[in-house]
């Protein structure tokens, strides 16, 4: 059993580590990180550090995935399906009228085409 958190070094990322992180621990599984990052994959080291330092203090074990897919949904789905996943969790973050018109973004690509339960957070809860 895994959950997978879409990370990326903002705001919504970190609020889907965060429920991850809980998710994991409740479920009693193992947690994957897949980096969402637009532009590259690669986290920078002070991140990767933090990221590491989060995921030890609540017990659990870094592992991160990425993939040569240049989209970000494609890839989480992707992985999700490679590795099976129990559930993916994702973070959105506000959007105006007109963003959400044009809502093409990776959380709906997850929301609409994977294959398992998936998790929207908020990174602005109100």
């Amino acid at each position: 059993m895994t959950v997978l958190v879409a990370y990326s070094p903002a705001a919504e990322g970190r609020e889907a580590l965060t429920t991850g992180i809980t998710e994991a621990l409740l479920r009693k599984t193992d947690l994957l990180i897949v980096n969402v990052g637009r532009g590259h994959h690669d986290l920078d080291p002070a991140e990767m550090q933090e990221l590491e330092a989060q995921l030890h203090t609540a017990g659990l074990t870094l592992m991160i995935e990425s993939s040569v897919l240049s989209d970000p949904g494609d890839a989480v789905i992707q992985i999700a399906q490679d590795r099976n996943v129990d559930m993916i969790v994702v973070g959105l973050r506000h959007r105006s009228m007109v963003g959400k018109l044009i809502l093409g973004s990776t959380v709906q690509r997850i929301l609409l085409d994977a294959t398992c339960p998936v998790l929207a957070v908020r990174a602005d809860r109100l």
